[in-house]
């Protein structure tokens, strides 16, 4: 650590955010796989990565929500923390980040999204408003959700309507009415967003701290994670008619794929009988609109550690927990482990203001836990015992070639018969799915000459050598997650 004094840790989160969705990554709008055309996507997190490092290989270490955001956390893998699913309660005796920050001298707060379970515990949070989800079908989100608390006092009750209600038959059509389940019934106006909601309470946060003590606060945003239908003025940011749909949009290039006829295909087949392609550009917009509404709201929270005289003693996280198909290999939403909603965005702005640069390196969020912790000087103590498998990325914070071995690991599900994993190693993929610990399909990719994941190398002779390489250290992980799982 410098002899700066210990920086002040904002982590920006999203919700389902597309790594490609970041305007900075791209050569040009062509690039872009929906090629819209418009304003600039996301003007204020490409100007914040003009000041930090953007990473352009990072990876959710699961993704699903409550497994990728545990993880984070944690600096564990689900198997080890225990949260393989959505509303699962973590093993007992898990050390907490805001915990481990907070016992050595940071102020601690969060709002939106946490998604942890129990609600009711504060995983280390001195301050806690909670928005994990506005409906009431999966569990009791609604009624632990700060943000519903003040809906329906500020703007709902006077007019004798539960929202709710409408949160819950929008979530509850996924089988009736897909489009509906995706848009949502867009009846909120921009005030009444829970998106502004989380902003407006980090800017109260910012501006009443006493810069006397280094804060770590987490503004985790719900967004855009469906419902994507977005209030005005954002629901015209972008018109369905400019919307190209991905090429693998078009064709059924994964028929013959066995991991994606094994955890895709019904997903694939359902949206086929339920969406036109009318229905999945209005889809796509709608999702884009959002993206562009968070990144002015993050704008305004960098506005604020300006005017407050907190930006450059601010390290800035910028993150997701997973991303989201939007189109690609005909699907939409998360939990597969094709790059469309296994990899995310990433930026990091270190503390005071320097000229940013990209990363290539093969990175994982997970990898946050330890990061963070070596930028707030915070040595904890941490053993094999322990099972962390977060790798701190501030080597990766300064410019030069690094010692970096480049790979990196993701996992989803809650059955270890089941599982889907994947390894990623410097330009080479390899997916596994199902089979517990010896019987399992593959798919192998070259992500530098086939980025879509369109080409399934796994039974070409030609790259045996890397397959069995590939396997044999995936199965290497595999096996110590599968083992670390309860039967």
């Amino acid at each position: 650590m410098s002899t700066q004094k210990r920086p002040n840790i904002l982590w920006i989160m999203t919700d389902q955010q597309k790594a490609e969705t970041l305007s900075c990554t791209w050569a040009d709008r062509e690039q872009f796989s929906y090629m819209y055309t418009g304003k600039q996507l996301t003007p204020n997190l490409d100007a914040l990565a003009d000041e930090g490092v953007l990473f352009m290989n990072a990876y959710s270490p699961s993704p699903t929500c409550a497994p990728a955001r545990s993880c984070m956390k944690t600096g564990k893998y689900p198997a080890a923390h225990g949260v393989t699913g959505n509303w699962m309660p973590f093993r007992e005796g898990q050390r907490f980040l805001p915990e481990i920050l907070r016992e050595n001298g940071y102020g601690t707060g969060m709002v939106g999204k946490l998604h942890f379970f129990p609600p009711e515990c504060n995983y280390g949070f001195e301050e806690k408003h909670l928005s994990d989800a506005p409906y009431s079908v999966y569990a009791d989100d609604d009624k632990h959700s700060e943000y519903i608390q003040w809906l329906r006092k500020e703007y709902f009750d006077a007019k004798g309507i539960d929202p709710v209600k409408i949160f819950d038959e929008d979530e509850s059509s996924y089988d009736t009415d897909l489009k509906r389940f995706c848009m949502g019934s867009c009846f909120r106006n921009r005030e009444e967003h829970e998106t502004v909601w989380t902003t407006d309470l980090t800017v109260d946060f910012l501006r009443k701290w006493d810069p006397g003590k280094p804060f770590f606060y987490y503004t985790s945003y719900f967004g855009p994670h469906q419902p994507y239908g977005v209030p005005e003025p954002y629901d015209s940011f972008c018109s369905p008619e400019n919307i190209r749909l991905p090429e693998n949009f078009y064709s059924d290039l994964k028929r013959n794929a066995p991991v994606f006829e094994k955890t895709a295909r019904g997903l694939y087949n359902h949206i086929r009988k339920s969406l036109t392609e009318a229905d999945c550009k209005e889809l796509i917009a709608a999702y884009l609109g959002q993206i562009h509404m968070i990144d002015e709201e993050i704008g305004r929270i960098i506005r604020c550690l300006k005017e407050e005289n907190l930006y450059d003693d601010t390290v800035i996280i910028f993150t997701s927990d997973h991303g989201d198909h939007l189109g690609e290999h005909g699907l939409f939403f998360k939990s597969r482990m094709y790059d469309s909603c296994a990899k995310v965005p990433l930026i990091i702005k270190p503390q005071n203001s320097r000229e940013g640069f990209r990363r290539d390196e093969v990175v994982n969020t997970i990898d946050l836990f330890r990061t963070v912790l070596e930028i707030a000087g915070i040595e904890e103590k941490i053993s094999e015992k322990d099972e962390i498998e977060s790798r701190s990325l501030v080597p990766l914070l300064s410019e030069g070639e690094k010692n970096w071995d480049n790979i990196t690991f993701s996992i989803s599900g809650s059955n270890r018969e089941q599982l889907s994993c994947m390894i990623r190693e410097g330009d080479w993929k390899l997916l596994r799915a199902g089979g517990g610990k010896e019987k399992a399909v593959y798919e192998l990719y070259h992500l530098k000459e086939d980025p879509k994941e369109d080409k399934d190398l796994y039974q070409n002779p030609l790259y045996e050598d890397i397959r069995t390489e590939l396997q044999n250290k995936l199965g290497q992980w595999f096996q110590t997650q599968y083992e670390r799982m309860e039967g």
